[in-house]
């Protein structure tokens, strides 16, 4: 072997020489030149003007809070974002009002979607968040406003009929058990106590199925449901009547979003009883529905937060049952994007292209890095691929496919590592049946 080193080191020496060079720091290499803010800049700016004419303002601010962190003149970032954190705000404001509107037109379907609207525009606006909770909670609780001199005893004494109750409504509303409270003041009570019981008038058993029938024609559910109950258990035209009643207050519970309620109301009415599936089908739809808002406002509030692989994997949580989300899918390929980044500045190079290997191809960023990422890898194997070149002349074969290897763990498709990675193993093959 001995008599091939001299051509062996020559050919190492042209090698070399053809790719010498150094390589930048992380940080330059992404940013270097003008291209970055060409290309990169210029097209967040592009999708951020596209999602405020579609009206996804946040997302939209969050492009141009990234314009300003990448661009190397920050005037015209710095005056869009000034200009949509205000026209947020106006738009919260709006849908606030028109909220409060709805409600005392007495329209509260309408109301709560204008407090979703506001709270999804700006998730910790705590007027809208505390009309939801207030009124469309599904735990037991009611709400109150104060009138002038009020204080949490004379609350009390109004509501539950007992002014020493003060400490709970301090309690539910974070009050001291002596603040004075302003006129208007909208305070969060639990429900306490039991209405008192019905007085229902006894009538002959042959007439309470028809009185649970008309009933629950006037939607009177739970007045039908004690009706039918009395009545014989054994008729069949009972038990059809009962399994009505509870198949209707589901399909009532679902609407409201009272889902638990719902499934314990189903759970009475038997399988292949008319209606349940289609009840059954709809609960989980509406289930399904309520987990993916859960899931995608928890992952925007990870992506806020920076904690890009948890948004990430809420986002494509939702995706997963609900493949037809545009914004869960628009929140996913930003977080992809933003967390490989955050790998490619820390020189995580795998990690980077292991993320970017599921990019959305009309996500020009997530594009434009991924190519980065590949050239960056491409330029690693040459590294080791000279070094495998360099540990091969001094006869060290072990060291040399070990390098060749990473060349190969940068670049699959470096032929050449490939190459000399087998002659290398049959070389060492040899040495060793050597006597």
């Amino acid at each position: 072997m001995r008599r091939w080193l001299p051509t062996i080191a020559l050919t190492a020496t042209v090698l070399l020489c053809g790719c010498a060079g150094t390589l930048n720091s992380v940080s330059d290499y992404l940013r270097a030149g003008p291209w970055w803010s060409a290309a990169q800049a210029g097209n967040i700016r592009g999708r951020a003007r596209n999602l405020e004419a579609q009206g996804e303002l946040a997302m939209a601010l969050d492009h141009w809070r990234l314009v300003r962190r990448i661009s190397m003149d920050r005037t015209e970032a710095g005056r869009e974002i000034t200009r949509l954190e205000e026209k947020i705000a106006r738009a919260v404001n709006a849908h606030y009002q028109k909220g409060l509107a709805s409600l005392k037109a007495k329209r509260p379907t309408a109301a709560r979607n204008h407090f979703l609207a506001a709270l999804r525009l700006d998730p910790d606006f705590q007027p809208a968040l505390k009309q939801i909770r207030a009124r469309y909670s599904p735990f037991p609780i009611a709400v109150h406003l104060s009138a002038p001199g009020d204080r949490p005893a004379t609350v009390a004494q109004k509501v539950f009929g007992d002014g020493e109750k003060a400490f709970v409504v301090a309690w539910f509303n974070d009050l001291p058990e002596d603040a004075a409270l302003p006129p208007g003041t909208l305070l969060i009570l639990p429900k306490l106590g039991k209405l008192p019981a019905k007085k229902v008038r006894k009538k002959k058993p042959s007439s309470r199925l028809a009185e649970a029938g008309t009933r629950l024609a006037e939607n009177d559910l739970d007045g039908a449901l004690a009706l039918a109950r009395k009545a014989n258990p054994s008729d069949p035209g009972v038990q059809a009547l009962i399994h009505t009643i509870h198949l209707k207050k589901a399909r009532t519970q679902i609407e409201s979003g009272r889902l638990d309620e719902a499934r314990q109301s189903l759970s009475a009415v038997p399988d292949g009883f008319t209606g349940k599936a289609d009840a059954r089908e709809k609960l989980e739809a509406a289930r399904q529905g309520m987990q993916a808002t859960l899931d995608l406002a928890a992952a925007r509030n990870h992506f806020d937060q920076g904690r890009y692989q948890e948004s990430l994997d809420l986002a494509e949580g939702v995706l997963a049952s609900a493949p037809g989300n545009d914004k869960a899918r628009e929140l996913a390929a930003e977080a992809r994007y933003r967390l490989a980044l955050d790998h490619f500045d820390h020189r995580r190079f795998f990690k980077a292209r292991e993320v970017l290997a599921r990019t959305d191809e009309g996500h020009e960023a997530g594009m434009a890095l991924k190519e980065t990422v590949h050239t960056r890898l491409r330029a690693l194997a040459q590294i080791h691929y000279r070094n495998g070149v360099k540990d091969f002349i001094n006869e060290d074969l072990q060291s040399a496919i070990a390098e060749w290897e990473m060349a190969l763990a940068c670049d699959p498709d470096h032929a050449k590592a490939r190459e000399n990675i087998d002659n290398a193993r049959r070389l060492l093959d040899k040495i060793e049946t050597l006597p």
